[in-house]
């Protein structure tokens, strides 16, 4: 167990610097920073009122969800984050699990009522999540794919929607059974 400590003592030193002179204040990390606040302005104005609590349900089964995969992923080394926000060895995807797949499954939630057009909707965001956001902070040098192919996160991120939706649904019953008992 010594030994073990004594690497990832050293793997944190060597992080922390890597961080301090290669990551922090870069273009990459500005846009990380304004990719991980800015969407939440938008949503602010997009959001329903009405829905707020099921949207919120929605948003944080997502960021609970694609931070847990998120972990394993990085933990199996099928991909890396050569820049992140902080300096934490095990820190993922902050402004992916965080903003940016939460607020696309919220407004996909609110837009898409039916579960029909839900999942049609929901494979537009699959496809979108996985080569267009993903692509994008490929581009940007944010993200690296070292054993995972991106044909692979497709249907992840479909069961993602779909689970975040029926767990929404299925709270709802709950919620509307308890109501009629009482």
């Amino acid at each position: 167990m010594q030994k073990l400590l004594e690497l990832q003592e050293t793997s944190s030193s060597t992080q922390f610097d890597y961080w301090k002179e290669e990551v922090v204040f870069t273009p990459q990390w500005w846009f990380l920073l304004f990719s991980l606040i800015f969407p939440w302005f938008i949503w602010w104005k997009l959001f329903e009122r009405s829905l707020a609590f099921n949207l919120w349900i929605v948003g944080l089964f997502v960021m609970l969800v694609s931070f847990f995969l998120d972990e394993v992923g990085a933990s199996f080394l099928f991909w890396t984050y050569p820049y992140t926000l902080t300096p934490l060895e095990r820190e993922v995807f902050d402004p992916a699990n965080f903003t940016l797949l939460p607020i696309l499954y919220m407004l996909l939630f609110q837009y898409c009522r039916s579960w029909r057009l839900f999942l049609v909707g929901n494979v537009v965001v699959s496809l979108f999540n996985t080569y267009i956001g993903g692509g994008l902070f490929r581009w940007i040098g944010a993200y690296e794919l070292l054993t995972w192919k991106s044909i692979y996160s497709v249907p992840i991120y479909y069961a993602i929607g779909v689970a975040a939706k029926a767990f929404v649904h299925l709270l709802e019953r709950i919620q509307y059974g308890s109501h009629r008992k009482g």
